[in-house]
Formats: structure tokens, sequence, C-alpha cells
């Protein structure tokens, strides 16, 4: 008897990324204020009840959305779980291509529209709320990564604290978003990985009693 195949988490899958490019589409047709599960629902042809496995309201699948391209994660594409820490890129360029695909999300028209609306959000807002929980969190989750991977390859201190130098890396450029306080080009990114690599990099080992 032929086996049969198991549908169940392909379907899961092929539903999200359906419903995640619905509402980029609806996002660069009508910007994030005008996002509704309903519209969604329609154009990805699911049900309410799908989306709401995924996203709690209109505001994190928007936020979903907009930093999700259809492509791999910019931390995945770098190299796959267990690539040995000789075929990976250093520090720098890993961190630095994170931060430049993060930024890169908001300078899409629709990454601006968004930026927009967080600046003058409220902060136990929806859209706020949605901010932290599908960007900030993330973010910070694939910076940690990229830390941890810098330690055990000894290009950073090992004492560094960990959510400190997250503070550091990711503070800057929510700053800018959220105040509007300057722009968030590469160049800040660039500035970012130049300023951190220097201030964690790993102290070098020197005999004290030298005088």
């Amino acid at each position: 008897m032929p086996e049969t195949k198991k549908r169940g988490r392909p379907r899961s899958a092929q539903a999200s990324q359906a419903i995640l490019k619905a509402a980029r589409d609806l996002l660069d047709e009508a910007g994030p204020a005008r996002l509704t599960v309903e519209a969604v629902a329609a154009r990805a042809r699911v049900g309410k009840p799908t989306i709401y496995r995924y996203w709690a309201n209109a505001r994190e699948l928007a936020m979903a959305a907009l930093m999700d391209d259809g492509t791999k994660s910019d931390h995945a594409s770098s190299h796959a779980p267990g690539t040995p820490s000789s075929e990976r890129a250093d520090f720098q360029s890993r961190l630095t291509v994170h931060l430049r695909h993060l930024i890169e999300r908001f300078s899409s028209p629709r990454g601006r529209q968004t930026a927009l609306m967080l600046a003058t959000a409220e902060r136990d807002s929806e859209m706020a709320k949605a901010f932290r929980n599908q960007v900030i969190m993330k973010a910070r989750e694939d910076g940690r990564v990229i830390l941890l991977e810098a330690i055990e390859t000894g290009e950073i201190d090992p004492g560094t604290s960990i959510d400190v130098a997250l503070d550091m890396i990711y503070g800057p450029i929510f700053f800018r978003l959220l105040t509007l306080h300057g722009p968030v080009t590469d160049h800040v990114a660039d500035d970012i990985v130049t300023i951190i690599s220097a201030a964690l990099a790993r102290a070098p080992i020197t005999d004290k009693h030298t005088p």
C-alpha cells in the first residue's frame, strides 16, 4: 500500500507564507493603517482563524510582513546551523549584513510609512506592542546568536554582557526610527559595527609583571 504523505505541516507553512505575501501586497497598496485581518484573509484565501493562529492582530501581522521579504533571514543565509566556525564569515561581516538587512526593511515605502506610524503611536498601543514583539525582540534574537558565535570563535571578549551589547547595537537604530532623530542608513549600520567591534574586542593577553 503506497505511503500517504503527511500534508499538515506543509499546508501550515504554505498558508503562513500566503498570508505574509498578501499582507505585504496590501501594505504596498494601502499602507499599514488600512491593513485588516479581513482584507488579508480574502487576499490570501484563508479563514481568519488561520491568521489568528500565527498573529494576535492586524498590527502584529503588519510588522511580520514588513520584516519578511519572502526570503530566508539574513542570519540564516550567512551560514547553516552547525557550520564549522572556520567556514563562517567573521563577526563584523555577519553583524553588518544583519543590521543592513534590518535597516533595509524600513527603507522601503511600506517601511517608511510604518516608521512614521510608530513615531506617533502610544506606548501601549497595538502598533507599539507589535513592533516590540515582531521587530525588536526578533532582531535581538538574531543578534544574540551572532554575539555568542563571536565569543565561541574568540572574536569578542568572553566576559561581554550580551544584553548590554544588544542594547548598544540596536539602540541607535530604533532610537532614530521612533524619534525621527536622524536617517537610518547603511552608513549608520557600518558605524555601529565599527564602534561595537572596538568596544567588544578581546583584550590581548599581557604579562602583568612586564614593566
